[in-house]
């Protein structure tokens, strides 16, 4: 064997007396070893895109990522902790949209390819909210299709276009493999754009994203001046993958005027749902029941 081909070899070997034939110990000696890969290598190194950073504007988050950031041109992908918290994976991923279009730098649009089935399912996006989020109208695109197989390849040809700054496509796990995954980040490289991935429920599957995330709902802060009135929209948040960066999760709100996120603190976790009080608990005469007959 060559000697450069032999020391690349030893440096995947792990001494068994530092894992104590643990198999979990092992595994996670070999995530610390890919990730100090993804980090050094150069096939793996961020491409400049001449733009600032795609940040949360939050050390506490940004911190986690490899890039103090998610990467600008590469693939990202959100997903629902459960079902009813689709919608809540839908604004965070505007949230993070609007976060990329704040870059003065960056005069490109962004497109969302919507699934059929999913809007069946959730309903179409409106624009005057997306207009009361922060997006402009001018500056967003949207398409619809109704087989899974063409809107991946739309979202693959948009983002090899260098047209557009960030890509949205809504996803199936069993549609969105690793195969596929990897052409549509090399397409976000080839177009120096980011493409994000809305998967309809969470998965496990591996995928050729930087980073994956999972939203549930959180109870929104109501304003100072009344608390009782509704607040701006809040999420739990998981980092459940960062290449080269480390997990964490957070609660967020985001802040439409300034285009930001805040951190929520105090905040008990878990499903918000209209007919729960401050406690958690579900009065028994307002609880769902299931009739027969």
């Amino acid at each position: 064997m060559e000697p450069a081909r032999r020391k690349r070899a030893e440096g995947f070997r792990i001494p068994a007396n530092k894992t104590g034939g643990d198999p979990r110990a092992l595994l996670a000696a070999l995530r610390r070893h890919i990730a100090r890969l993804e980090v050094s290598l150069p096939q793996f190194a961020q491409r400049p895109s001449g733009g600032q950073p795609w940040t949360f504007g939050l050390s506490a988050i940004d911190s986690h990522l490899a890039t103090s950031g998610l990467a600008r041109t590469g693939l990202h992908d959100v997903a629902p902790r459960a079902y009813g918290d689709m919608p809540a994976a839908m604004g965070f991923v505007l949230a993070l949209a609007l976060r990329r279009l704040a870059d003065m730098s960056e005069r490109r649009p962004l497109l969302w390819c919507r699934l059929a089935s999913e809007e069946w399912e959730y309903g179409k996006l409106y624009g005057h909210g997306l207009e009361t989020l922060g997006v402009l109208r001018s500056r967003f695109l949207t398409v619809t299709l109704k087989k899974p197989a063409a809107l991946l390849w739309t979202m693959e040809e948009a983002l090899k276009s260098g047209a557009l700054a960030l890509v949205i496509a809504d996803a199936k796990p069993k549609h969105a493999e690793l195969t596929v995954t990897r052409r549509l980040s090399l397409a976000a490289h080839a177009g120096k754009s980011a493409g994000l991935l809305v998967f309809s429920k969470s998965q496990a599957n591996p995928t050729a994203s930087h980073t994956r995330w999972l939203t549930a709902t959180s109870k929104s802060r109501g304003p100072p001046y009344d608390v009782q009135a509704p607040g701006g929209p809040a999420w739990d948040i998981e980092l459940t993958r960062a290449r080269g960066g480390r997990p964490g999760a957070w609660t967020v709100e985001w802040r439409n005027a300034a285009h930001r996120f805040d951190l929520v603190s105090g905040v008990p976790r878990g499903a918000v749902h209209p007919w729960t009080d401050e406690s958690g608990k579900t009065p028994a005469a307002k609880r769902l029941a299931l009739r027969a007959g």
